[in-house]
C-alpha cells in the first residue's frame, strides 16, 4: 500500500469550536495516524500518514464537514519525506504558534444537545447544571486569558475535571473520542464545576446547595415583583417582570438616569411575541443563531393587551428582544413559566457593569433586591450586542458578545506589523490592526468616567496580548482629531511609551473609511459618503455632523453639508432640545418675532430653568450679534441636532434622558405618519463650490405646518424625513456624477434610522449607482475605531514612502 505522510496547516476560527475533536475523528473515520497540534494564532497543524487515497479524501472533507462556528481562513499541504511510523493518532499538548489571526470564536449560545442534558433528569450530573458546555458552545471570549486555547489558560483552570460522576467522570467524557465533550476546555458538571448562589441585600447567602431551591426561590420574587442582580456569562443582568408598569417604573427610579431609555427583553421563545412584533426571516435566523443578540423588532401597533408593558420602550416603534443563550436563563423560565422579562445591563449609569461578586455588591446594592451570582471568574466583560435590521443588511449597533474577538477583514495587501486605535469618546469600541486585520474590541461605552477608561484601556491590551503582539510591532496609534478628547490623549500617551507616530483621523472621514472596508471597496476606488451623525470635529473647528464626503483611503474632500446652525449654550442644546430650536429660531427671526413665537409654543417650559434661561440664551444672542464664535457660540451642521429639534416641535420629546432619544421618538412619531400626504421642500445653495442644505426654512416651514389643526404631527415627522433624506441623496448623486464615482454609502449614527436609510437608498439605487451600507462595521461610533486605523494607516504609508 502506498503510504505518505502530510503536514496540513489550518488558520481560521479553529479553536474553541470542536474543531480538533472534528479533526481527529475525521481522521480516524479514514484510518489515519499521527498527531494533532493546537498553535495559538498560527491555528491548527496536523502531520497524518495513510495512503494517498485516504488523506486526499480526508483533505477534500474537512471543510465539507467542519463544525458550523468554525472558519476555515486557510489549507496549506506539504508532503514530509520521513522514515517516522505513527502506530496510533493523537492530539498533542498546544504550542504558543504565532499568526496574524485570531484561533478564538465568540461566545457562544448552549447548543440544544446540552439542553437536553440539562433537562434529563437521568444525568445526575448535568440535570438543571446551569454551565453546561461542550466542545460546540458555551464561553470563549470571556474566559479566556490567552492562547492557545487550553483550559489551563481559561478561568475554568480553577475547577478541574472530576474524576468520579454519575454517569461517567467528566475527565473520562474530555478523553473519549466518541463523546461531544472530547478535548472541550471550558465544560464541568455539578460535581466538579461553577455554581450559583441566593444572596440577599445584605450579601448573606439564602441558599447555595441545591439549585432546585435557588431557582424556586428567585422564581418566586421575580414573580412577586422583585428585582433580580443575575450573573452570566459576561457581566450581569437586572432581572424583573415585562408586563407591569409599577415594576418597570420601580426599576427605571432605582437606575436614576434610565428614565425612558428602552430596556431589552428576553423571551423564552418567539411564538410568545409574535402577536404583537414584527419578525422576519433575517431576524429569526440572527435571534435563534449562536451570537444570540438583541434584535431590535418593530412593533405591529401600539397594542401589546398587558403583556409588554408600554414603559419597556417608551415613545418607540420598537422593542429589543433575545432568546436565552446559557442554561440559567433557561432554567429561570422553566420556573417563572412563559413570560417576557427584562434582562438589561447590571450598572449604574455610564460605568461598566461588576464582574466580580463583591463589585457587583457595591454596584447594585440599591438598585436589586437579591443577587443570583456564581463563583466562576469572568476574564473579559462583555455586554449583550444589540443589531436592527436593514432589509436583510444586519446594523450592529453594539458589537459585544457573540462578535468579539471576529475581525474585519481590509481589501488590500497591508505591510504594518501592528497598530492601536483608541476610538472616540462616545459609544466607544478600540482596535487593533494586524496585518490586513481590524479586531474590534467590545463594546466599551462612554469613556467619561475613569472606570470606563480603564476599561478601554483593559480591553485594548487584552486583545493585543491574545494576538500575541510584541510592543517592538506596534508601527502607529490613531485617535480621533478632536484634540480634547480623553481616547485622544490616551492616543498621545501610548505614542510617548512605545516611541511611535500617532494620526489623528476626522470622526466622519472614520465613519466613511468603516464603511469602505465594510462593502470591500478597492484600494484605488472612491466613493460619495453621506456621513450623518450628532457630534464630530470639523477640519474648520465647528461641529459637523451631517456631511457630503468624496472619499479615498488616501483622503477626502467636503462637497456638501448642513446649514450650519448655532448652538447657544453649547452642550445643553444637546440634552435641550427647546434650546437647539430656539437657537435657530433666534438666527432667523431674530429677538422680536422670536419671543412672540417662544410664546406661542410655550418653549420656555421645557427650559430646565424656564423663563430666566429663555432670558440668558437671549441676552446671549444678543450679545454675539450673529458673531458666534466670537460669542463662544459653536456652529453646527449635525443631522442629530435637526432631527431633536423636528422632534422637538412636533411634540415627540422634549428632553434628551439618552444618547439619541429625540431622534429616535421622532422615528417612533413617524412611522405612524404619511410622508406623502404634506410635501416640504428643502432649499439648497452653491457657496464655494460646496452645497448647503437649507435647514433654516426648512425648521420655519414645519412651524408653519405644524400651526393647521388638520395636518397631523405624524405626517410631518414622516414628510421631514423622506425630504431630508432626498435633499443628502440628491447632492451626493450630482457629486458622483460629476466625478464619475458609482459608490454612494450612508455612514454615522443617523444610518440607523430605517425611514431616512431607506429613502436615501431608494433615490440612489433609482439613479443606477450602487448604494453601500454597513453590515459588519457599525454605522454608529462603535464603527469609528475600525476607520481611525485605516485613515492611520494611509498616513503612515504617506510619511513612510
Amino acid at each position: 500500500m502506498n503510504k505518505k505522510t502530510v503536514e496540513i496547516n489550518i488558520s481560521g476560527i479553529v479553536q474553541g469550536v470542536g474543531f480538533r475533536p472534528y479533526l481527529f475523528n475525521l481522521a480516524r473515520n479514514f484510518g489515519l495516524k499521527g498527531f494533532i497540534l493546537n498553535r495559538g494564532n498560527a491555528g491548527v497543524r496536523l502531520v497524518v500518514q495513510g495512503d494517498n487515497e485516504r488523506i486526499n479524501r480526508f483533505i477534500e472533507n474537512i471543510e465539507k464537514k467542519s463544525p458550523k462556528i468554525s472558519y476555515i481562513e486557510s489549507l496549506e499541504t506539504k508532503e514530509l519525506l520521513t522514515e517516522e511510523i505513527f502506530s496510533e493518532l493523537n492530539i498533542k499538548k498546544s504550542e504558543k504558534g504565532r499568526g496574524i489571526s485570531l484561533t478564538l470564536p465568540p461566545d457562544i449560545a448552549i447548543c440544544d444537545d446540552c439542553l437536553k442534558d440539562m433537562r434529563d433528569s437521568k444525568l445526575a450530573k448535568y440535570y438543571m447544571y446551569p454551565f453546561i458546555a461542550c466542545a460546540v458552545c458555551g464561553p470563549r471570549y470571556t474566559t479566556v486569558k490567552e492562547l492557545p486555547y487550553d483550559r489551563e489558560r481559561s478561568t475554568m483552570i480553577q475547577f478541574p475535571f472530576c474524576r468520579n460522576a454519575n454517569p461517567s467522570s467528566c475527565i473520562q467524557e474530555y478523553s473519549d473520542f466518541s463523546n461531544r465533550r472530547f478535548h472541550a476546555q471550558t465544560f464541568a458538571c455539578s460535581v466538579c464545576g461553577p455554581n450559583y448562589s441566593l444572596y440577599n441585600k445584605s450579601r448573606d447567602i439564602i441558599e447555595k446547595d441545591s439549585i432546585k431551591e435557588i431557582l424556586k426561590l428567585s422564581a418566586k420574587r421575580i414573580k412577586k415583583g422583585e428585582v433580580a442582580a443575575v450573573k452570566g456569562i459576561g457581566g450581569v443582568h437586572l432581572v424583573c417582570l415585562a408586563d407591569n408598569d409599577d415594576i418597570i417604573l420601580k426599576l427605571r427610579k432605582r437606575k436614576g438616569e434610565r428614565k425612558y431609555k428602552p430596556f431589552a427583553l428576553m423571551v423564552p421563545n418567539l411564538d410568545l411575541v409574535e402577536d404583537f412584533l414584527k419578525i422576519s426571516q433575517k431576524e429569526r435566523e440572527l435571534l435563534t443563531s449562536f451570537r444570540r443578540p438583541i434584535v431590535l423588532l418593530e412593533k405591529k401597533n401600539d397594542e401589546t393587551k398587558g403583556f409588554i408593558s408600554k414603559q419597556v420602550a417608551p415613545g418607540l416603534n420598537n422593542i429589543g428582544v433575545m432568546l436565552p443563550y446559557s442554561g440559567i436563563h433557561y432554567l429561570l423560565f422553566d420556573f417563572i413559566g412563559e413570560k417576557p422579562l427584562v434582562y438589561t445591563s447590571g450598572n449604574k449609569s455610564n460605568i461598566p457593569m461588576g464582574i466580580e461578586n463583591d463589585t457587583i455588591f457595591d454596584q447594585l446594592e440599591h438598585l436589586a433586591d437579591f443577587f443570583l451570582l456564581h463563583n466562576r471568574t469572568i476574564h473579559q466583560r462583555a455586554d449583550d450586542s444589540v443589531v436592527r435590521i436593514h432589509d436583510n443588511k444586519v446594523k450592529l449597533i453594539r458589537r459585544s458578545r457573540g462578535y468579539v474577538p471576529e475581525y474585519i477583514p481590509l481589501p488590500f495587501n497591508v505591510d504594518v506589523s501592528a497598530a492601536l486605535a483608541t476610538g472616540p469618546e462616545l459609544s466607544t469600541t478600540g482596535a487593533v490592526l494586524r496585518r490586513n486585520r481590524i479586531f474590534p474590541t467590545q463594546h466599551i461605552g462612554n469613556v467619561t468616567h475613569l472606570e470606563t477608561y480603564d476599561f478601554l484601556k483593559n480591553a485594548l491590551f487584552h486583545m493585543k496580548n491574545l494576538l500575541q503582539i510584541k510592543d517592538s510591532e506596534v508601527e502607529f496609534i490613531t485617535c480621533d482629531a478632536h484634540p480634547t478628547l480623553i481616547t485622544s490623549k490616551f492616543a498621545q500617551e501610548l505614542s510617548m511609551k512605545y516611541n511611535i507616530p500617532f494620526y489623528p483621523v476626522q470622526h466622519h472621514f472614520a465613519h466613511a473609511l468603516g464603511l469602505m472596508a465594510d462593502n470591500k471597496v478597492e484600494i484605488e476606488e472612491s466613493i460619495v459618503a453621506i456621513s450623518t451623525d450628532g457630534v464630530g470635529y470639523g477640519d474648520d473647528g465647528n461641529v459637523w455632523g451631517g456631511e457630503i464626503l468624496l472619499c479615498s483611503y488616501k483622503g477626502y474632500k467636503r462637497f456638501g453639508h448642513l446649514e450650519y446652525q448655532p448652538m447657544i449654550g453649547g452642550d445643553r442644546c444637546t440634552k435641550y432640545p427647546a434650546r437647539m430650536a430656539a437657537s435657530i429660531i433666534l438666527k432667523n427671526l431674530g429677538i422680536e418675532d422670536s419671543l412672540r413665537l417662544f410664546e406661542q409654543i410655550e418653549l420656555s417650559r421645557d427650559l430646565e430653568y424656564g423663563q430666566n434661561e429663555l432670558q440668558t440664551l437671549i441676552s446671549q444672542y444678543e450679545t454675539s450679534n450673529n458673531r458666534y464664535l466670537d460669542g463662544n457660540i459653536p456652529l453646527s451642521s449635525s443631522t442629530g441636532r435637526i432631527f431633536d429639534t423636528v422632534s422637538y416641535l412636533l411634540g415627540a420629546s422634549n428632553i434628551k434622558t439618552y444618547r439619541g432619544e429625540p431622534a429616535m421618538r421622532l422615528e417612533g412619531l413617524a412611522a405612524n405618519g404619511n410622508p406623502d400626504k404634506i410635501k416640504l421642500d428643502i432649499k439648497c445653495k452653491k457657496k464655494n463650490n460646496t452645497f448647503v442644505i437649507n435647514t433654516s426654512d426648512l425648521i420655519l416651514d414645519i412651524l408653519r405646518l405644524k400651526k393647521n389643526p388638520c395636518i397631523k404631527p405624524e405626517d410631518i415627522g414622516a414628510s421631514f424625513h423622506k425630504a431630508l433624506a432626498n435633499s443628502f441623496a440628491e447632492i451626493a448623486i450630482i457629486i458622483a456624477q460629476e466625478n464619475h464615482i458609482k459608490n454612494v454609502g450612508l455612514t454615522g449614527g443617523v444610518a440607523f434610522n430605517y425611514f431616512f436609510s431607506r429613502s436615501i437608498k431608494e433615490k440612489i439605487t433609482k439613479e443606477g449607482l450602487l448604494f453601500l451600507e454597513h453590515n459588519k462595521v457599525s454605522p454608529g461610533d462603535a464603527g469609528i475605531s475600525t476607520g481611525q486605523l485605516i485613515g492611520g494607516l494611509f498616513k503612515h504609508n504617506l510619511e513612510n514612502s
